[in-house]
């Protein structure tokens, strides 16, 4: 990991290194980091210029916020370390403003407290609202408190452009980093929100036992891919014949055995034809998406004869099963339900008729 990695590591950390820091703390730790970085390179500045006390006031401000740094990995409060870094902003605007104009003061730090306070998740809108009004009544103070004539710098010195046009350019690198904090969370949980959405409809949407789509799922997908114009679509119903024997003789257990095989392999089949579900018990259901049922027809004997060929084997015990279909090509006359309705009366009439075939 690079230096500047290692770096943003530690902020985003607990010194246990058992947790992560929160969403406030990590915030806090960057503007307090910048700040004195800030605040440091001013204290040299003053010190280089004779400016006392000021010299004085940047470094001991530099001091109390290495101090709340380093407190903020035992301190597990957001809210109480951002409460600190506010009250350092406070005092040194209130020490700094009338020096050094109202430009090269400090006091729109304190708007980042009323950012921060908002994203904190931990508050109630009432406690935000009652935060933000203090920080403005603060600001106000300030503004009131600094006069131009107590100024030590000139406004047309280079020194009083030095120290406007830092304080801009940090406060901007700030409220960037608070402004990103406050859009990344929100990214975020929009995006939790829709994978766990997504998740959701998937699990509600999937047969437990054998992965496939269960009756819902297939049915909104059949009604789907209908509305398609000229779509050319099949739909069969195929049952396990005899299933109800291998429960009876071999268990249930050997049951869920034929179920999760037969489904693995249909999906296999119709990966590149269309859909298949379980229907309900021991029956599928075959959605052809851009097959007449000549064609979904042939194809279904095809599967028909791999069924009644596989050999099942249970607990060393081998055995074979066979299905039979009933196939109906869709119309957009009578529906997606009609449809289907039609293909179970099709399989219906396999069944009566010797079972282990595909009607059309």
């Amino acid at each position: 990991m690079n230096p500047f990695g290692q770096i943003l590591e530690v902020l985003r950390s607990d010194r246990s290194g058992e947790d992560r820091a929160n969403g406030v703390m990590i915030l806090t730790r960057f503007l307090v980091s910048i700040v004195f970085m800030m605040f440091m390179v001013f204290a040299i500045f003053c010190q280089v210029r004779s400016l006392f006390p000021y010299n004085v006031y940047y470094f001991v401000a530099s001091v109390a916020l290495i101090g709340v740094l380093m407190v903020s990995y035992k301190f597990k409060h957001g809210y109480v370390i951002t409460g600190a870094f506010m009250v350092i902003v406070f005092f040194m605007s209130y020490l700094i403003g009338p020096a050094f104009g109202w430009k090269a003061s400090y006091h729109e730090y304190l708007l980042l407290g009323i950012m921060t306070c908002w994203y904190d998740s931990s508050k109630s809108v009432k406690q935000k609202t009652m935060i933000s009004g203090i920080f403005s009544m603060l600001i106000a103070a300030l503004a009131m408190f600094c006069k131009t004539e107590t100024m030590i710098i000139e406004e047309t010195s280079y020194e009083y452009r030095i120290f406007t046009i830092v304080n801009i350019l940090v406060f901007c690198l700030c409220l960037s980093i608070a402004a990103y904090f406050l859009c990344s969370q929100t990214v975020n949980d929009e995006r939790k929100l829709l994978l766990y959405n997504q998740k959701l409809k998937h699990i509600a949407g999937i047969d437990p036992l054998t992965n496939l789509m269960n009756r819902r799922a297939v049915g909104e997908k059949f009604e789907e891919i209908s509305h398609i114009q000229d779509a050319v679509i099949t739909v069969a119903i195929g049952d396990i014949d005899f299933f109800k024997k291998v429960n009876d003789t071999r268990g249930h257990d050997c049951g869920d055995y034929v179920l999760k095989t037969l489904a693995y392999e249909f999906e296999k089949f119709m990966s590149d034809k269309g859909y298949v579900a379980r229907w309900g018990g021991e029956e599928f259901l075959f959605v052809f998406s851009d097959s007449n049922g000549d064609d979904a027809y042939a194809m279904l004997e095809m599967l028909r004869e791999k069924v009644q060929g596989y050999k099942f084997e249970f607990f060393g015990h081998e055995f074979n099963i066979t299905m039979t279909f009933g196939v109906e090509e869709y119309s957009n006359r009578f529906g997606t339900e009609e449809a289907i309705k039609k293909a179970d009366e099709k399989l219906y009439l396999g069944k009566e008729s010797g079972r282990n075939k595909v009607v059309y």
